[in-house]
């Protein structure tokens, strides 16, 4: 499958605004992903944060990283079962963030790259590292682990 055709909203559970991958940019299938997110001025997310000097709230970049994870992790799992039928989703959790770096803002109108590779798996439970990027610079890193419902 091209890239370019997996769907976000076809993979993870989430929907309207706080579906928050635009797309998959690559992927292996095994152990990476990359995804991409542009946040607009009008997003729910900017209303109140803070007026006047809309930044986006750093709890969002860390949902981008669970979500691009949890996209990755459903990826794995329709290739080991050949799952092609959307209504046998197993459900993706955060259970944990192990550690997490802000070090940019992120301004409305911003393209957020996000990298992420999982570095094991034990039992139900992924840990993954995540970057996430604006115009190639880095804004945020962390350490989570997701739970996958069996």
């Amino acid at each position: 499958m091209k890239f370019d055709e997996l769907k976000p909203g076809d993979l993870l559970p989430h929907s309207d605004f706080m579906l928050l991958i635009d797309k998959v940019i690559y992927t292996d299938y095994e152990k990476s992903i990359t995804t991409a997110k542009t946040v607009k001025k009008n997003d729910i997310y900017f209303k109140g944060h803070f007026s006047g000097y809309p930044i986006l709230p750093g709890v969002f970049i860390i949902e981008m990283m669970f979500q691009s994870s949890g996209i990755l992790n459903r990826l794995i799992q329709e290739r080991k079962v050949n799952i092609n039928n959307t209504s046998e989703k197993k459900i993706g959790k955060a259970v944990k963030i192990k550690s997490a770096t802000f070090k940019k803002e992120v301004f409305p109108n911003s393209t957020i790259i996000i990298k992420s590779e999982k570095k094991f798996d034990l039992m139900n439970f992924s840990e993954y590292k995540a970057v996430a990027y604006v115009d190639d610079e880095e804004i945020c890193q962390a350490e989570i682990i997701l739970s996958i419902q069996q």
